[in-house]
């Protein structure tokens, strides 16, 4: 019964969805052309040196190709297969720049400045919302009479005439509360 059920109703969300965090792009993958291209920046006449590249990773990494940045990748796992005490600062910021970088699909999601124009549309909303209320009250009709202070001390004098709540209210003996007034 529950089977029939379930096939009548359609998915709102695809299971494939991507969730909003993970912007990871066909743009940020490195495909199997990547690799293979990859290969010839690795063994071509112009190899790629990591000590060249290592120094200023965090910098050059965005102005590399796909190629460049895959055939970096791959000499830093390379590396890492030796023994992490022989290598070198360079080596081990480059091989966590790779890994753990803001790039890909670790790429912040807002751009700078982002938090400061949030904040800046809050307090003008927020000041938009006071000067509304305070338009709306100015044009608003005065306050009822009875609520004034004159008007709910009369009212404690006529409930206490005519002896309204006898027991524990207004008109009870020892009664010390503020009545009507507020």
């Amino acid at each position: 019964m529950l089977g029939s059920v379930r096939v009548a109703v359609p998915r709102v969300i695809p299971r494939s969805a991507p969730l909003a965090r993970s912007i990871a792009t066909k743009g940020d993958r490195w495909t199997p052309a990547v690799a293979r291209d990859a290969q010839q920046v690795l063994e071509g006449p112009n190899a790629l040196e990591l000590n060249k590249v290592l120094p200023n990773i965090e910098a050059m990494w965005p102005k590399m190709a796909r190629e460049e940045q895959y055939s970096v990748y791959k000499l830093l796992e390379e590396v890492q297969r030796k023994d992490w005490k022989e290598l070198t600062v360079d080596e081990k910021k480059g091989a966590y720049f790779v890994s753990y970088g803001l790039h890909g699909p670790r790429r912040p999601t807002t751009p700078p400045g982002q938090s400061t124009k949030v904040f800046i549309g809050t307090l003008f909303a927020v000041a938009l919302g006071v000067t509304g209320f305070y338009a709306v009250r100015s044009i608003a009709a005065p306050a009822p009479k009875s609520l004034t202070k004159e008007y709910q001390e009369q009212m404690n004098e006529r409930a206490k005439e005519t002896k309204q709540n006898p027991i524990t209210g207004i008109a009870s003996e020892g009664y010390k509360g503020k009545g009507h007034v507020v």
